[in-house]
């Protein structure tokens, strides 16, 4: 395997209990020659020392400390700087595999993949329950990719659990100060990528932890992935027209599930956002009823009439 050095870009705000597994699980790769970039969001806990004292300790750790700007900033200041012919990313409480990027980079040159993705092992904090799914094995282009995107998520949307050429992010950066940032970009670096490449195995353990995004309570903040998968929508149909129905179909199904987490007793605020998302229904139901499976359809009009 050629020795390409692999910048690893590390973000990280208030996670001083995970810090050092997530650390460890980086410097002790069987792949060594890494460059790895510890940005320190402004955190106000210990994880600036912390960070330093792993720099003291590995060569090959760089440490940024800025003020909070929040995960886009964090992972911009690091591509900024990063020097590696690849790039990826952790979240700085989950942790990897030892053989990560030994794994990653082999497919990358083995299959000439500009982005390469894996499984991904959910761990539960709360009940130490380990769940994984493996993804199938795939090798295509960019629409091809797309399609494993809006198709169940086949491939992954998160930014993290992912190898990339440098060349894909000479330009592109995370969107600042908006939530769902990995939902905003995977589809613009599969845009980029001539070949991506995904590999079954389990590698990137994500943790998933109570107060996360991912586990919070509903606020009318949850109902902006409609939204990004708009977005998402709207620029397959004007770069990728052959992927534009199943990026269509993936918004509109994230609709339902919204509207019946609204409570009983909504605000005005609520209300009003409740009429917009069905609002996008009603404004889609010719594609609804002629374009989407039976039971996703049934899905759809079942929100418009009863949620």
């Amino acid at each position: 395997m050629e020795q390409d050095l692999i910048s690893i870009i590390v973000p990280i705000y208030k996670v001083e209990t995970y810090l050092d597994q997530c650390v460890s699980s980086i410097v002790e790769q069987t792949y060594q020659n890494l460059e790895i970039i510890l940005v320190d969001d402004g955190s106000p806990d210990r994880c600036p020392a912390m960070c330093d004292e792993w720099a003291a300790k590995d060569s090959r750790i760089r440490v940024i400390h800025k003020p909070n700007g929040g995960l886009s900033d964090a992972r911009n200041a690091g591509l900024d700087v990063c020097r590696g012919e690849y790039v990826a990313f952790i979240d700085s409480d989950d942790w990897l595999e030892l053989n990560y990027v030994e794994k990653m980079l082999k497919a990358a040159q083995t299959k000439q993949a500009d982005i390469v993705t894996c499984t991904f092992v959910d761990e539960y904090e709360a009940t130490g329950k380990t769940v994984c799914k493996p993804k199938e094995a795939f090798a295509g282009n960019t629409e091809q990719a797309l399609f494993m995107l809006y198709n169940g998520t086949k491939i992954p949307v998160a930014a993290a659990m992912k190898v990339y050429r440098h060349y894909i992010w000479q330009e592109l950066r995370f969107p600042v100060g908006r939530l769902y940032e990995d939902a905003l970009t995977t589809y613009k670096v599969f845009d980029l990528a001539d070949t991506i490449v995904q590999i079954p195995d389990g590698l990137y353990h994500y943790r998933i932890r109570e107060g996360s995004i991912m586990t919070a309570a509903f606020s009318l903040k949850t109902t902006g992935i409609s939204d990004v998968w708009k977005e998402n929508y709207l620029f397959c149909k004007e770069k990728h027209p052959r992927v534009a129905k199943a990026a269509r179909s993936f918004w509109l199904e994230h609709i339902p599930p919204l509207l019946a987490q609204f409570p009983t007793s909504m605000s005005a605020e609520e209300k009003s956002e409740k009429k917009r998302l069905k609002r996008e229904i009603r404004e889609n139901l010719g594609f609804i009823l002629t374009r989407m499976p039976i039971k996703k359809m049934l899905h759809q009009v079942r929100a418009l009439c009863f949620l």
